[in-house]
Order: C-alpha cells, then sequence, then structure tokens
C-alpha cells in the first residue's frame, strides 16, 4: 500500500470511528436494546430457552451480552459492544474491495461503510447488525479468496465464519445461499465446497432444530409496509437510513439523480471484472433484496448486504478520478441524513421512538414525587423482561402496571389510599388502554402536571396516503379534588 493511500485509509476509519463515538451514550436505552439486556442477564440456558419461543434472533448476540453486562451497565459501556464491531467493518471493507477490484475500490468502500448513516446508527443500538456485517464481510472475503485460488483453508474459515453468522442472525443462511449459487452458476461447486456447507449444517443443527419454534413467533409479525414499497425504501433504507423522511423531496430527488447519472459508470465498471466477480456481485445485490417482500423484513434485517451496493458504487466511482467533485457529491448525499441523525430531528425519522427521553422523563418524576404517590403506567412491565419505568425509574413509590381494560379495577382499588397519581401513558405499545386511564383521571381528579414526548406523524400510515399523528409518551400527575 502507498504510503498516501495508507494515510488516506487511517483517514477514512478515524473518521468512522469519531462519527460512530459521537452521541453514543445520549439517547436513552432503546426498547430493543432493554430486550437484549434484560436477555442477557439471565443465564445461558435461560437465554436460549426464552428467546426459542420468544424471540426472532439466534443466541450467539444475546450471549455476548450477557458477559458484556459483567463490565458495566451505561448507555455507553453497553454500546461499546456494536461499536466495536461497527469500527471493524471499515477496515474488513477496505481489505475486501481491494481484493474485489483494486486498493481505489476499497477506499472507496470504506468511505461508503465509514460515513453510511444506517451502519452509523445500528454500531450505536445495542443490537446484533453490525457483528453481523462484519461477519458477513469476512465470510465474502474468504469467499472471494476461494474462487480465485481454490485453496482449502479458506473452506475452513468460512465453515467457522458461516456457523457463527447462522448463530448471530436468522437470515445468515443468505450468505451461503448466495456463495453456493454463485458457484453453481459458474459450474465450479465441487465436492469440498459442499462438504464444508455440510460441515456448517452439522455445527448449526442443535439452534436448526429450533427454529421452527422461532419461524412461528416470527410468521406472526407483519411489518406494514406496502409490497409495492418494499424493494424501494429497502434501498432507501441502505443509503439514507432511517434519520431522513423519504417524503424529504428537497433531499430524495437530487440523491436518486445522482446515483442514476453514476448508474452507467458502475455497469461499465463491472463489464471490466472476470466472469465469478461479475456473477458474485450480481447475486449478492439481487438475492437478499427478494426477502424484503416477506412480511416479517424490515430493512434493517438485510443491512449486512447492504455493503455490497456500496462495492456496486464504489465500482462506478472508482473508474472517475479520486479528486473529482462528483464523487464528492455522492458521499455529500449521506450529510443531510447524518446531521437528522445527530440533532435527533423526530420530523425525520422513521422510528422516533429511539428518541424517547426515558432516562430525562423518570429524573424529572423522582424530582417531582412526593412520599405515598402512586405511579401507574400502561409500559409493559414484565418480571423478565425490563420496561424503561423499570430501569430508569430509581424513586422508592409503587409502580402498578395497567395492560387491559382487565387491569382497570386496580386502580378503583388504590384510588382511595393516595392523594396524587403519576400517569405514565405508553401511547406506542398500548394506545386504547393509555386513552382509557387518561380519561378516567381526568374526570375524576384534578390535573396538576402535563407533559408529552417525541410527537410522531406515523411514515407507514403516510405511505398508505393516510394521516395519524400522535405523542409517543404522556405523562400527567393528577390529586384529588
Amino acid at each position: 500500500m502507498e504510503k498516501k493511500n495508507r494515510f488516506l485509509l487511517f483517514i477514512i476509519i478515524l473518521t468512522g470511528i469519531l462519527l460512530r463515538i459521537f452521541n453514543i451514550g445520549k439517547n436513552s436505552l432503546w426498547c430493543d436494546e432493554l430486550l437484549a439486556i434484560s436477555i442477557g442477564e439471565h443465564s445461558i440456558k435461560w437465554i436460549i430457552d426464552y428467546i426459542t419461543y420468544n424471540d426472532a434472533h439466534p443466541p450467539l448476540f444475546y450471549i455476548l451480552v450477557h458477559f458484556w453486562l459483567k463490565f458495566g451497565k451505561s448507555e455507553f459501556l453497553l454500546r461499546t459492544l456494536p461499536l466495536i464491531f461497527g469500527i471493524l467493518t471499515i477496515p474488513a471493507g477496505y481489505y475486501l474491495g481491494k481484493k474485489f477490484k483494486n486498493e481505489k475500490t476499497g477506499l472507496f468502500l470504506s468511505i461508503f461503510i465509514s460515513i453510511s448513516p444506517p451502519l452509523i446508527l445500528w454500531s450505536q443500538i445495542l443490537k446484533s447488525y453490525t457483528m453481523f456485517i462484519f461477519l458477513t464481510l469476512l465470510s465474502f472475503y474468504n469467499f472471494l479468496d476461494y474462487l480465485e485460488n481454490k485453496n482449502q483453508k479458506k473452506l475452513i474459515n468460512l465453515v467457522i465464519l458461516n456457523t457463527l453468522i447462522l448463530y448471530t442472525h436468522n437470515f445468515g443462511f443468505i450468505i451461503i445461499l448466495i456463495q453456493t449459487i454463485t458457484l453453481g452458476l459458474l459450474k465450479n461447486l465441487d465436492k469440498k465446497f459442499i462438504f464444508s456447507n455440510l460441515m456448517t449444517f452439522i455445527l448449526y443443527i442443535p439452534w436448526l432444530i429450533k427454529i421452527p419454534y422461532q419461524l412461528k413467533f416470527t410468521l406472526g409479525v407483519r411489518r406494514p409496509i406496502p409490497m409495492s414499497l418494499r424493494l424501494p425504501y429497502t434501498i432507501f433504507y441502505f443509503f439514507l437510513g432511517e434519520s431522513i423522511n423519504p417524503f424529504n423531496i428537497k433531499i430524495l430527488i437530487p440523491t436518486v439523480i445522482l446515483y442514476l447519472i453514476l448508474l452507467p459508470s458502475c455497469l461499465n465498471g463491472i463489464s471490466y471484472l472476470n466472469k465469478s466477480k461479475k456473477i458474485l456481485i450480481s447475486t449478492s445485490i439481487i438475492i437478499p433484496i427478494l426477502f424484503a417482500f416477506f412480511r416479517s423484513t424490515v430493512p434493517q434485517n438485510l443491512i449486512s448486504f447492504s455493503f455490497f451496493w456500496y462495492l456496486f458504487f464504489s465500482l462506478g466511482i472508482e473508474r472517475k478520478n479520486i479528486r473529482n467533485p462528483f464523487n464528492f457529491l455522492v458521499f455529500l448525499c449521506f450529510f443531510p441524513s447524518l446531521f437528522y441523525y445527530y440533532s435527533g430531528n423526530t420530523s425525520q425519522y422513521h422510528d422516533p421512538s429511539k428518541l424517547i427521553p426515558f432516562r430525562e422523563i423518570y429524573k424529572e418524576i423522582k424530582k417531582l414525587e412526593r412520599v405515598d404517590d402512586l405511579i401507574i403506567t400502561t409500559e409493559n412491565c414484565d418480571k423478565d423482561i425490563l420496561a424503561p419505568i423499570q430501569w430508569y425509574y430509581k424513586g422508592k413509590n409503587k409502580i402498578i402496571e395497567i395492560e387491559d381494560e382487565n387491569d382497570l379495577k386496580k386502580i378503583y382499588k388504590y384510588l382511595n389510599k393516595y392523594e396524587r397519581f403519576f400517569l405514565t401513558l405508553d401511547y406506542v405499545n398500548r394506545p386504547e388502554i393509555s386513552d382509557k386511564i387518561k380519561e378516567i383521571f381526568e374526570t375524576n381528579f384534578k390535573k396538576i402536571f402535563e407533559k408529552k414526548f417525541i410527537y410522531n406523524e406515523k411514515l407507514l400510515s403516510k405511505l398508505k396516503g393516510k394521516k395519524e399523528a400522535y405523542y409517543m409518551i404522556e405523562v400527567y400527575i393528577f390529586e384529588k379534588i
């Protein structure tokens, strides 16, 4: 590597590190992060038993969280786990791009990964996606080496990496599918590769036998994304993430035009590749996005395959001079999304629930409460899976959860025993019961405090031509008249 390019790669990695560390502990823990923490706090046996019937993910990441919790429980410390994998994806992307074409391609691919809005977001959230991406990059690096050299050691690496991937995310099978189809189309599917897949399958059997139970759980989840928009929304997500509104046409239209202008150069770049690489990049782009049409799939499930889209466009940019102003415009498209991400602009976020300031909400409640107040919540307070109120509330007053209408009698049981009542109403998960409880207290008591958090215009409703908006969390204090 030339000294100039070594310095450039250092700057790219440093930029990615700074973007991923900046504000990493700012937001309160999101519901999925609390789920990961709650699961990780139990024994490994409990983790496996629980997620078999109640989750859509394999156990490896939760087991890592189990051990990571021993270092501490602050937002920053817990999020360093995905952060580490998120940082490692940058040099891994460089080496894959370099092996795929040349050093220039590797540098451009590493820039895409370094400043990618969705990859930065998932580097700051306690989920398995950055680990999934990193392992996928390593898997394809070794697969590409095997394609070129038939090196048997690379098959051993593939068995290890693909097994780890399958235990990290259930969409890991797509990686093996892409690699097998690529060799099949090349008429190069030899016994050694088939045997390596068989070894991966054997190592995966302990979890494979649990997949039917997880499928039952997963297939019960329906993501209300219109079928006609699933493909464009997934591609949009790969490049602009979830911190810019798809209806922000001032950003969207110039971005689409810019990438359409780049498209012929990308196709031309592919034409110079050898046959095996042409087939590999084609299958790696086409096959994953077919899974976007599954009703339980959301774009982040496929984020591990976004780097092949970045590689595709890196091949187009690579044909231009590295200092060409057009290259800067391509990468400049990411910056509005990054700006909205770091500023926490709720009008742009696809899922503003990630921005709910639970830490601040419960600190304020602790300051306002008196001895012998009652706190009523519609958050899901499970004995095993912690709700935000269970994690962040540090006061000593009694908390009761109202889950549905059958629980309303709990309220009346306490009305005569307490003078003041706090209500924390979860309109994300339990809007109907939250409305009913609020109505009861507004009718019978004096409201002395009211605060609402995170105004949300429902993106999916807007995609369907409807307009729905609400506050995600509402907090009230009532007292007897």
